[in-house]
């Protein structure tokens, strides 16, 4: 009996195709990995690509104390190493392209001669869109991002911890700054620290 009718093949590639593993129909018919080898070389058995192999992983499913737990530890570790934020490590030379509304917003302050702001101000593991330090004033421009239920969330998180740190968060939306910067400027001018 040759080699390659050492085993059926055809039944292997059955069960092989139904989702058991290499591992699992080595361990099964007591092949060794050399065996596969050869058989994939002959044509006897088609091996799954990573795309299909990757579609047979159940995915991993955390409880929600899980999650909560998950994201406390990875805060805990941010703050204590802000170098690590992923938005950080993407700037490119620690400065991040300003989208439209940042841009033009920030045209309005030098317009206006308004100073004493700071463009992408780092503050624990947050960067400020425009922070006014000696004021305490943090001036965020929302985008489409924003509004999602998940970053509503985060953001209010984030401004809650802000104030704790004795910061005026004022937020606009891109729409707020594209329709008419200057009313945003006028609101800026108006808080009481100002």
């Amino acid at each position: 009996m040759s080699r390659s009718k050492k085993y059926d093949w055809a039944e292997i590639q059955k069960e092989y195709d139904s989702g058991l593993s290499q591992r699992d129909l080595r361990e099964k018919y007591g092949i060794a990995m050399a065996s596969f080898a050869k058989a994939a070389k002959r044509g006897d058995i088609i091996f799954r690509t990573k795309t299909e192999a990757g579609k047979l992983l159940k995915p991993i499913s955390h409880s929600e104390r899980t999650k909560k737990k998950i994201s406390l530890i990875r805060k805990k570790f941010l703050f204590k190493n802000p170098d690590k934020i992923p938005y950080r490590l993407n700037f490119k030379n620690g400065i991040r392209k300003q989208s439209y509304p940042e841009a033009l917003f920030e045209a309005a302050l030098k317009q206006n001669n308004i100073t004493g702001w700071i463009s992408e101000y780092p503050i624990g593991i947050y960067n400020y869109d425009f922070a006014f330090p000696e004021l305490k004033i943090d001036v965020e421009i929302d985008g489409a991002l924003h509004l999602t239920e998940k970053n509503i969330a985060r953001d209010a998180e984030r401004d809650k911890w802000s104030q704790k740190q004795g910061w005026t968060v004022l937020r606009f939306t891109a729409k707020q700054v594209l329709k008419d910067v200057y009313s945003c400027i006028e609101i800026l001018k108006k808080l009481p620290q100002y």
